[in-house]
């Protein structure tokens, strides 16, 4: 029953798919161009070309990024295409579909791709460009413009899913005295190592960020009082057993603050930041 079903949706299908011409080609190009939203670019072009395919599952690859442009349940029936722009890789589209392509399909797959291709490199790049207006030169984490956007989204995330926020301030002890005896090469040398141990301590979905000097800030999500535990017991022991740090005598004192209800960025954001302070004048 289920391969007869799959006949008549094929031949439903097929029956509707004609080769692309000029003018069909130039309306799919001005949908797609200006979209630099890639989310949104694959949106476009995915119902676009559906109306000629049966497409149950597409994912897009680029750069060890994979991406799931359309969920849906896997099938017997994967093809995996290259994307490229003027010799540029733009990675890879793998589509799985309820039958096997044909060489028409095959072919209209291509000029689908053409179409795309000058619109995805110019997404590449503004997010490219985005993403490195977000990122601090010294360390490679996040920096606090993206550090602020994001706990507002995390906040408003939380506020509807309830799956537990955790804010966590950090701050480098004893690192002025690195700056001071050794100068700020050695200074820049330990904050990028801090920077590696702290993104090591934490899990793959979770986001740290230097905040500025040697204050940094991680957010968890979804997380417990137990998850930020954790996450302060694996930095402490890998800034122990890291040559560099140890020789300079490098800690951390860490402030936290869980989401509640009513809370804002500036009202977690200063309750970590006080919870940091005392511990910091704890330890002296």
């Amino acid at each position: 029953m289920s391969t007869q079903l799959e006949q008549l949706k094929r031949a439903a299908i097929q029956s509707r798919r004609v080769p692309l011409g000029a003018d069909q080609r130039l309306m799919v190009l001005q949908k797609l161009q200006g979209r630099l939203e890639i989310d949104q670019l694959f949106e476009v072009f995915t119902r676009e070309l559906e109306k000629q395919i049966d497409i149950s599952r597409l994912i897009w690859e680029h750069d060890e990024i994979s991406h799931i442009v359309r969920r849906g349940g896997g099938t017997d029936h994967r093809q995996t295409f290259a994307l490229k722009f003027a010799q540029t890789s733009l990675g890879m589209l793998q589509y799985s579909t309820p039958y096997k392509l044909d060489e028409d399909e095959i072919s209209l797959i291509h000029t689908y791709h053409r179409l795309l291709a000058g619109p995805l490199s110019n997404a590449i790049e503004y997010n490219r460009v985005r993403n490195l207006a977000l990122l601090d030169t010294l360390t490679g984490l996040n920096n606090r413009t993206s550090f602020e956007q994001d706990l507002r989204q995390s906040i408003a995330l939380t506020e509807r899913r309830n799956n537990g926020l955790i804010l966590m301030i950090f701050d480098m002890d004893n690192f002025k005295q690195v700056n001071d005896t050794y100068g700020h090469l050695d200074g820049d040398k330990v904050l990028r190592r801090f920077s590696l141990m702290l993104k090591q301590a934490i899990r793959a979905s979770d986001r740290c960020y230097r905040l500025g000097g040697d204050e940094f800030a991680v957010l968890l999500t979804p997380a417990t009082r137990e998850s930020a535990q954790l996450v302060n017991d694996r930095l402490k022991q890998l800034i122990s057993s890291d040559p560099l740090l140890t020789a300079h005598q490098i800690s951390s004192s860490v402030g936290c603050a869980a989401y509640r209800q009513g809370d804002n960025a500036v009202s977690m954001f200063e309750r970590a930041d006080r919870g940091m302070y005392r511990n910091k004048h704890k330890r002296r």
